[in-house]
């Protein structure tokens, strides 16, 4: 990656506004060369002068920014797999805010975000009044478990996984909570991850992978959150068509309670990783899965939603801790 297109792909990310540190450095370096002294610069950039002068001596600044390490194969894998995770987690939330005001024929809604540390997709919902209506865990279902007819005695169309661990969790948030606790599931066969991320422009995508690679850039994701951003306002293809698709899927709902009731009573039969030995072997680094079956076993979104704008919250409350959606 050169200055150049370094100085393009930020400038295009924070056209009016700061760029992230290190890349601060690179802005005023520009403004430097442009004329104006360092030090004032240095201030409004957010650095030392002597720091800022020392970047401008510099004679390879983007190896003073990135540090020594250079992509490879894996991290460009893994930049793709990163932004279609995102751009995915991104597309479903906004589908899911409209679905929910389109059948609660309400706009008094507010979807917080409380992931923890940012490693699942974590919200609750507020209703107009400021108070929490439930916890939702969203969950993107794309790519089919092909064995799930040998394995699970499910179609592979029909079977969605969720870790029995977080099943656990969400029991146990919904108890702490006091608050109603859901697995929001939109199942979009065949669309992955690295399918999305792949859409992405080739130059933000290598722009990632350098990213991964640096071990001098902190605070990755904010720069990763706001390449989603930016494919948004600007209405990407890599967006909007992961977003079509998104709104065109099926949509499902699944309490905590009644994920828990299922798995203690299918436990043998839906989580095959108890009767597969060597299990760990086989399937390296698989989770302990229960596998649910979407016609049977969930409740449509939709139906799900009708319920909660006839009935009330205090019903479909009702319902969800007895385990029957």
């Amino acid at each position: 990656m050169t200055r150049k297109e370094l100085v393009g792909i930020l400038s295009r990310l924070y056209p009016s506004s700061a760029w992230p540190k290190p890349f601060n450095l690179l802005k005023g370096r520009g403004i430097v060369e442009s004329g104006q002294d360092a030090n004032s610069v240095a201030r409004e950039i957010g650095t030392t002068g002597a720091r800022l002068r020392a970047f401008c001596d510099s004679k390879d600044p983007v190896s003073d920014l990135f540090g020594p390490e250079r992509p490879d194969d894996d991290n460009r894998k893994n930049a793709r797999q990163i932004l279609g995770n995102l751009i995915v987690g991104k597309c479903a939330e906004i589908v899911f805010e409209e679905i929910y005001k389109t059948h609660m024929h309400t706009t008094e809604l507010e979807l917080r975000d409380l992931r923890e540390g940012r490693s699942d997709t974590d919200y609750r919902l507020f209703n107009g009044k400021g108070r929490p209506v439930y916890r939702v865990n969203i969950k993107f279902h794309g790519s089919l478990f092909r064995r799930a007819k040998e394995m699970v005695d499910l179609e592979p169309e029909d079977c969605f996984a969720l870790a029995t661990y977080k099943i656990d969790g969400a029991l146990k948030k919904q108890t702490k909570d006091e608050l109603p606790y859901i697995f929001v599931i939109v199942s979009v066969p065949d669309l992955t991850a690295e399918s999305v991320g792949a859409k992405v422009p080739a130059e933000l995508q290598d722009f990632v992978a350098w990213v991964t690679a640096s071990g001098s850039i902190a605070r990755k994701r904010d720069i990763e959150d706001r390449i989603v951003e930016v494919l948004n306002e600007e209405g990407h293809p890599a967006f909007d068509s992961t977003r079509k698709r998104i709104a065109d899927a099926r949509w499902y709902v699944l309490g905590a309670k009644k994920a828990d009731k299922l798995l203690r009573e299918l436990l043998f039969e839906r989580v095959f990783a108890l009767r597969t030995r060597n299990f760990s072997r086989q399937f390296r680094s698989a989770e302990l899965d229960m596998h649910f079956s979407l016609s049977r076993d969930l409740t449509p979104l939709t139906t799900y939603l009708d319920m909660l704008r006839d009935a009330g919250y205090p019903r479909v409350t009702t319902l969800l801790e007895r385990g029957d959606y």
